[in-house]
């Protein structure tokens, strides 16, 4: 743009909006607060639309997502910046295979290791965001074990369920008598994670009425019981994580994009398991040895990769993790074992000649119906040891047993 100084992109998302936290601050009325993000990314720079009123464009075309390689206009609004790529900079992708119990040889895992290696010992605030089953918990606890705050707490709160009109106490806790059946002074989740740790997962789901609370708790680092009128001194770290495009949330209005920067002092973007393939035979390794049979594993791996190749993996690492766990748990050469596989290894499924959502839903019914099964006949029925295996709650459990007209003992 005219007049400002140039910025450089790297592998961190920059923000180009109105809002003044952004990293590109564009005062247009016709920009949206969040308006579109740059990062580099394989051959050039992706640019990304977030939801904006009034859209992005490249070279008078409209995009949603477009990978920049040469120098060309991006308008925003009623304004232009222009994009100039500089010679391709060699990152440092890192060389450890791990952090944690995360495990990944990948580019960009080692890369991720090496971003984690550096952030886990601040207290920065931390945005997680990844699509459901890249490990989003799994990081930020592997985060935690590795800072200073490993000998307190690590506190995991769920925003898509926190319960209604309690959520405020559920969080920040209250006084006796605040509210009708509040018999005693209670904590709330920040409390219990005093000296450590609080995990808010799901944090696009955070009740808007609560959003102004939390950004009080991030910036003056107190907070206020339901009932008083003390605000008390807390020392939590918080790392949040979410599966939806916060971006596009904050321009509809039903996200605070003050909130959101102030946590996401650091993005971690975790890449979905269809974009590092290569990370597949490790993981199916560890699965095995921790499973108590790494024999298998050379079986396990030429089965997954053989069998579901082109697989997507939309349930990602959790998805695999599911179906190792249990093809590990059947016999060599089971006949069941091709029923537990995922869609692509079940080719009589789908029927091509029905409608699309029909054949989708029958494929899926079949699915769960024959992994749910051999996963009863491979844990003896045992329903804690199948939730184990599954990667699931004991509830969602019994759901599909029900659905499917399933039974199992209680464990």
């Amino acid at each position: 743009m005219a007049g400002r100084e140039p910025v450089r992109i790297g592998v961190a998302p920059i923000v180009v909006g109105r809002d003044p936290s952004c990293g590109v601050v564009v005062d247009d009325p016709e920009v949206s607060s969040t308006h579109c993000e740059l990062r580099a990314e394989g051959p050039g720079v992706l640019l990304r639309d977030l939801g904006s009123k009034n859209g992005t464009f490249v070279s008078a075309v409209r995009v949603r997502e477009a990978i920049l390689t040469a120098a060309c206009p991006i308008q925003v609004g009623g304004s232009m910046l222009s994009f100039d790529p500089l010679e391709k900079e060699r990152v440092e992708v890192g060389f450890d295979e791990s952090f944690g119990p995360l495990i990944g040889a990948s580019p960009r895992m080692r890369h991720l290791f090496r971003l984690l290696r550096e952030v886990s010992p601040t207290d920065l605030s931390l945005l997680i965001t990844g699509e459901t089953g890249t490990g989003k918990e799994l990081v930020a606890q592997a985060i935690h074990d590795a800072s200073s705050r490993r000998g307190g707490p690590f506190v995991v709160v769920d925003c898509a369920s926190l319960p209604g009109a309690l959520a405020e106490s559920f969080l920040f806790g209250h006084e006796r008598g605040a509210f009708p059946g509040a018999i005693e002074r209670k904590d709330g989740a920040f409390h219990e994670a005093n000296q450590g740790t609080i995990f808010l997962d799901e944090l696009g789901e955070l009740p808007p009425e609560l959003q102004p609370k939390l950004l009080r708790v991030l910036t003056e680092r107190k907070l206020k019981r339901v009932g008083s009128r003390l605000h008390e001194p807390i020392d939590v770290r918080i790392i949040a994580a979410t599966r939806r495009d916060l971006g596009r949330v904050m321009n509809t209005g039903r996200f605070r994009s003050d909130l959101f920067f102030r946590i996401a002092q650091m993005r971690i973007d975790l890449p979905p398991l269809r974009e590092r393939r290569e990370d597949i035979p490790p993981l199916v390794q560890r699965v095995c040895e921790r499973m108590g049979c790494p024999e298998r594993a050379v079986e396990m791996i030429n089965l997954i990769t053989t069998t579901l190749g082109q697989h997507d993996f939309p349930g990602n690492v959790r998805e695999l993790i599911n179906v190792t766990s249990v093809a590990a748990s059947l016999p060599p050469g089971a006949e069941a074992m091709a029923a537990i596989l995922p869609l692509e290894g079940s080719g009589d499924v789908v029927a091509p000649t029905s409608a699309f959502g029909e054949a989708k839903r029958s494929a899926v019914a079949a699915f769960e119906q024959r992994y749910f099964s051999d996963l009863i006949r491979a844990t003896g029925g045992n329903i804690s040891e199948m939730a184990r295996r599954a990667g699931m709650e004991r509830h969602h459990v019994r759901m599909f047993l029900r659905k499917h007209g399933l039974s199992a003992k209680q464990g």
